[in-house]
């Protein structure tokens, strides 16, 4: 799947809940005051007039490819604000500078310096804050003096408060309220085959409905030996002479082989996440289970497949 060229064609290919939360969120987020000092800084989702910019959804678009969709830890994530700048690199290359907070996300990026990204859920909004010369979020900063002559006496302490208060709404309308009063986390309910065709690494993994994919699925589910009793959802895997490699994951458990390896597995609910482990090459899948890599995974995306692996082990043990 091509990557989107705009926030409306990005949504479009979204199922209908999360296009329900957009909106949801996106109402909580645009009843956040925005202060007049930080006019030249804001942007928000879906925004088609702005006090500075006539080309405020670019600028606000650019910043989500360039922060979110370069190395995303959540398909389905639904940008919403971007607090931010340009800089112009060597190569007369723009790039955006600054924090764009999502659903799921925060992501802070001072280009050429430093970059960081925390689940929005986990941000003390207090943490928000003006230290020195950079605006900071949970410790990680973005440098303030290459823009101070644009900044007005209180640019930086507004930001702080107006990110604060905009973290501070997306927790809150974040979750639903159950029948029974209480909050309840508003869970993704995306399908495996719906995140493997959103992902940006549609192609690499093979899904049953693909009728190529489904002999391949078919091939390993026997050279693995798996139980009749379980369904074969996706799988990241190869095959070799010397026989299929990779990861693959069913309605019951994660399953991995490594070439001339045995076989592991761990049931989704004992599924601790994908954590990439250097020394050995391997993701962590639980306390006894390493799962290889896969030619498919790079450096510039190891992060993204791991996110990308954990959320199709959490969507399988839903179905």
């Amino acid at each position: 799947m091509p990557a989107a060229s705009n926030l409306t064609e990005y949504l479009s290919s979204l199922p209908a809940d999360r296009r329900d939360a957009f909106d949801r969120l996106m109402s909580a987020v645009a009843a956040v005051p925005g202060p007049p000092s930080n006019n030249s800084f804001v942007f928000l989702a879906g925004q088609t007039t702005h006090p500075e910019f006539d080309d405020a959804e670019a600028v606000f678009w650019k910043a989500v490819e360039q922060l979110h969709l370069r190395s995303a830890v959540n398909d389905g994530e639904l940008p919403l604000v971007y607090w931010g700048f340009h800089s112009i690199d060597l190569l007369l290359r723009r790039h955006s500078n600054g924090i764009l907070i999502t659903d799921r996300t925060v992501y802070l990026d001072d280009v050429g310096h430093s970059s960081a990204h925390f689940a929005t859920e986990s941000v003390d909004p207090a943490s928000i804050r003006v230290a020195g010369e950079s605006l900071e979020v949970a410790g990680a900063s973005v440098g303030l003096a290459q823009i101070a002559n644009m900044l007005e006496p209180t640019t930086a302490p507004d930001a702080a408060a107006y990110l604060s208060a905009v973290v501070a709404a997306v927790q809150a309308a974040g979750h639903t309220v159950a029948g029974d009063g209480s909050a309840a986390s508003a869970e993704p309910t995306q399908t495996v085959e719906q995140l493997v065709f959103a992902s940006r690494m549609n192609s690499d993994f093979r899904v049953p409905s693909r009728p190529k994919d489904a002999k391949a699925l078919n091939k390993l589910s026997t050279k693995w030996s798996l139980p009749a009793d379980e369904v074969l959802l996706v799988s990241l895997s190869s095959s070799t002479f010397a026989g299929v490699y990779g990861i693959a994951i069913t309605n019951k458990a994660v399953y991995s082989k490594d070439l001339m390896e045995p076989l592991f597995r761990t049931a989704l609910e004992n599924v601790e996440g994908f954590v990439w482990e250097p020394e050995t090459k391997t993701f962590r899948v639980s306390n006894d289970h390493a799962a290889p890599t896969h030619p498919a995974i790079t450096d510039d995306n190891r992060d993204y497949a791991a996110s990308l692996l954990h959320n199709l082990a959490r969507a399988a043990a839903r179905e």
